[in-house]
């Protein structure tokens, strides 16, 4: 009898997925399956995705990620299950940013320990009504002539689209340079930036956009890299994180002004061992 109910799952499981749209795997008995409300969404036009588990765990959710035709992971979520095994997410999507790319992006869900995952085709016309930027600016560009910013003594060259740098700041602790902009419509960052300002081994800066992932192109040219990193209007912070950045004056400072006073008390004490006469 348990054979038999065994089999009519699997052949209900087989009727099924072709109309939910998304490949399954099964672990433990367990059918998950995700799907997209449509097979292609235009650039700036919100995603929803739509899943199904068939065995509900206690206390645990699912985990939605997507990732870019450029293998870029673009989007992270938990999302509840409700009581009847559903659970959606609705992902707003850009014109640019990190969706800017046209292409094949993939949708990954893990539940429990079962995994699934879907394609959907994203990019091209814009839609209707959709807008990511004020119509004051939507034909409107800040100048992106080469300006320069000194940090610690060096010299930091930039050009910048639609923003403006209002400050950039090494953090030694998570050994990153925190560029903190102020934007006017989607533009793009073109930084060069010295090794002795902030280095990285051979798996490359890790680019965050108001602590998101994003696209850049990273370059190594002599004692330089120069990275091109883009962002949407509203974005407020760039981070780039590497394996070494440069320590803060502050704490330079700091440091020498112990290492001196350190010294003064330690040639006094000697020279008080040599001129006290003995008694």
């Amino acid at each position: 009898m348990k054979s038999k109910e065994v089999s009519i799952l699997v052949i209900a499981s087989l009727i099924l997925l072709p109309f939910l749209g998304g490949e399954s795997f099964a672990q433990s008995n367990q059918v998950l399956t995700v799907t997209t409300e449509k097979e292609s969404y235009v650039a700036g036009e919100p995603v929803e995705v739509l899943g199904l588990v068939d065995i509900i765990l206690a206390e645990t959710d699912a985990l939605i990620r997507i990732v870019s035709p450029m293998g870029n992971m673009i989007h992270l979520a938990q999302v509840d299950v409700e009581t009847d095994g559903s659970f959606s997410e609705t992902i707003s999507t850009s014109i640019d940013g990190k969706w800017k790319e046209t292409g094949t992006y993939t949708i990954m869900v893990n539940y429990g320990e079962n995994s699934t995952q879907v394609e959907f085709e994203y990019g091209g016309m814009m839609s209707a009504g959709v807008q990511t930027t004020p119509p004051q600016f939507a034909m409107e560009e800040k100048d992106s002539a080469l300006q320069t910013i000194t940090l610690e003594d060096h010299d930091v060259d930039y050009a910048l689209t639609c923003a403006e740098i209002l400050s950039m700041t090494p953090d030694t602790e998570m050994k990153s340079l925190i560029i903190s902009i102020q934007t006017d419509c989607d533009g793009e960052l073109n930084i060069t930036l010295p090794k002795d300002v902030i280095d990285t081994d051979e798996n490359g800066f890790f680019v965050l956009v108001d602590g998101d992932e994003t696209n850049h192109i990273a370059s190594s040219v002599g004692e330089l890299w120069t990275l091109k990193i883009p962002f949407s209007y509203g974005s407020e912070e760039i981070e780039i994180i590497g394996t070494y950045v440069i320590p803060e004056f502050g704490t330079i400072a700091a440091l020498v002004l112990v290492l001196a006073i350190s010294s003064i008390i330690i040639i006094s004490a000697k020279n008080k061992q040599i001129f006290i006469p003995k008694m």
